[in-house]
């Protein structure tokens, strides 16, 4: 199996994609099943920062049990999409400026180290899935011609072929980080509007500057490369929400 067949397996739901909740027949793969949808909707932008999430209504939504509900938001709190105080209960986790460029500059940090790794470590087939992912993503419009949103099929091949750069890195912790941390950042990008900041650079030349580097062997400058694509998003999504330094109380 490749790793663009593994990314695509084991990618989590793309953003803005709908997820169909089906019936587990255990309460353990209930609860994985609830904590996948609402990681999706977390994400995505349906619960707002700070929003209350009740654990009676969110069972109703989702037509599971109130326990199956409560063990999935506890899932998500360790994720960091999700707070739990004892007087207010379940919230959807707040957003700041501040927690933002943390989110980035570690994305930075965890990605670059594992796209050096994956360049020194992958052979040719990894190559081969990179190229190819690079141009299946370069491939496809990002967004309807009626509409500034982007498109789901975009928003689904570009967390695969993030994804498809670090999977020769041999380290699965790596990629678990790397997923988490590019959930947070997708939720930042929801948040601020249909990804309409695109418009205000050129991703794909970011993107193919990307895989130069790595297509040359060319660690620093994939790293430089990755740098410059990440810490770009962070310092637009600042500029399109004017997020605060100060978490909302």
């Amino acid at each position: 199996m490749s790793a663009t067949d593994i990314a695509d397996k084991n990618g989590r739901n793309g953003a803005g994609e709908q997820f169909a909740l089906e019936r587990p027949t255990s309460f353990k793969s209930l609860t994985a099943a609830v904590a996948s949808a609402l990681q999706n909707d977390l994400v995505t932008g349906r619960y707002l920062p700070g929003a209350k999430l009740p654990i009676v209504k969110l069972a109703r939504d989702y037509g599971v049990s109130p326990g199956a509900v409560r063990e999935a938001l506890s899932r998500l709190v360790s994720e960091n999409l999700v707070e739990f105080n004892e007087q207010r209960g379940f919230r959807a986790a707040p957003v700041s400026r501040a927690a933002l460029f943390d989110i980035a500059r570690t994305r930075v940090r965890v990605d670059a180290h594992a796209l050096r790794d994956a360049i020194r470590l992958g052979d040719v087939d990894w190559e081969a899935d990179v190229l190819a992912m690079h141009h299946r993503l370069a491939n496809c419009p990002e967004r309807d011609d009626q509409s500034l949103g982007m498109r789901a099929d975009w928003q689904r091949l570009h967390r695969i072929f993030h994804r498809t750069l670090i999977a020769a890195c041999g380290s699965e912790w790596l990629i678990r980080f790397h997923d988490l941390l590019y959930d947070q950042m997708i939720r930042y990008r929801s948040l601020a509007g249909a990804f309409q900041l695109d418009l205000r650079r050129n991703v794909r030349s970011e993107h193919a500057d990307i895989v130069d580097a790595v297509i040359a062997r060319d660690p620093d400058a994939a790293a430089a490369a990755i740098e410059r694509h990440y810490m770009t998003t962070a310092n637009l999504l600042v500029e399109v929400t004017a997020l605060r330094d100060e978490q909302p109380g």
